[in-house]
């Protein structure tokens, strides 16, 4: 079971990330377009007011400065100075924004785009910004309504995404993007959303709509089930110094009656196996 870890009351909470550095969590409120960290010494939580929405971001070699997707553009944000240095512009269709996004394991950002307010089209799609170069390019891979869980093998070699809609978590062989197939089809009455990784290379998925996070083995079993009190988990992180502790994010936009833990930030009540450390954007800071 989890608990609620703070009251930060975001209508949608999203891509909670891990950083050993400054011992914070940090996560958006993609609706609210915030930016927030929860330091998990002091417990103090720190909040950033972005220019527009942001669906995911990267951490980078600097603890003070992130890679993040704005719903138009990929920009460095300084978190001392408040400072947006822009990258690239969305790769996008027009009407879309950037959403779910990480970095592989080789430092490029991988991440999607999805049509906003449109459900039913398929016109997401994934890209990746080159780390080297500071180019994007479009993956090859089937659009679809609602790109989510993009996360990596331990080894790099495996790319997993899904489709919200659908209901099914997809992989594929990478960077090659060949042998794609379907990971697992979701059982129950929830949407597969985010997704991380562990040190044993098992995925850990938090159901919109499900009231549970779930880790699948890599061949797409399902290894454990967590009840959450939430309705609508988003994303789930492995944090902490030995990376046992588990968090999620949360929504409450679009429930009519929103639980209490809807929209916060919530915490496993137990340790569990290993996370890896997040993987930093290895490209240049233009700043």
């Amino acid at each position: 079971m989890f608990s609620i870890v703070t009251d930060v009351n975001n209508a949608l909470g999203e891509c909670p990330l891990w950083c050993e550095k400054t011992r914070r969590v940090f996560w958006t409120d993609l609706e609210g377009s915030e930016l927030l960290a929860f330091e998990e010494q002091s417990g103090i939580v720190k909040r950033w007011s972005l220019p527009e929405r942001a669906g995911s971001f990267a951490l980078t070699g600097k603890a003070d400065v992130l890679l993040i997707g704005l719903a138009s553009q990929l920009a460095f944000y300084d978190l001392n100075t408040e400072v947006l240095t822009p990258v690239a512009s969305s790769p996008g269709m027009t009407g879309t924004r950037i959403g779910d996004g990480r970095c592989d394991r080789s430092g490029n950002f991988v991440f999607s785009s999805m049509l906003d307010g449109d459900y039913v089209q398929k016109c997401g799609q994934f890209h990746r910004l080159n780390a080297a170069t500071l180019e994007t390019e479009t993956l090859a891979l089937p659009a679809v309504v609602i790109p989510n869980s993009i996360c990596f093998s331990p080894d790099g070699g495996t790319m997993y995404y899904s489709d919200s809609m659908q209901g099914q978590i997809f992989c594929c062989d990478y960077p090659s993007l060949d042998n794609q197939r379907i990971f697992v089809k979701v059982e129950g009455g929830g949407a597969p959303d985010g997704s991380c990784i562990d040190a044993q290379g098992y995925l850990w998925n938090a159901e919109w709509g499900g009231s549970r996070v779930v880790r699948y083995t890599d061949t797409g079993n399902v290894d454990r089930v967590i009840q959450s009190p939430s309705v609508q988990t988003t994303c789930p992180v492995l944090a902490g110094p030995s990376y046992e502790t588990l968090y999620c994010t949360s929504a409450k936009v679009g429930l009519d009656k929103p639980t209490d833990s809807d929209g916060m930030l919530i915490k496993a009540e137990e340790m569990f196996s290993a996370g890896l450390p997040e993987v930093r954007f290895a490209g240049p800071l233009n700043n």
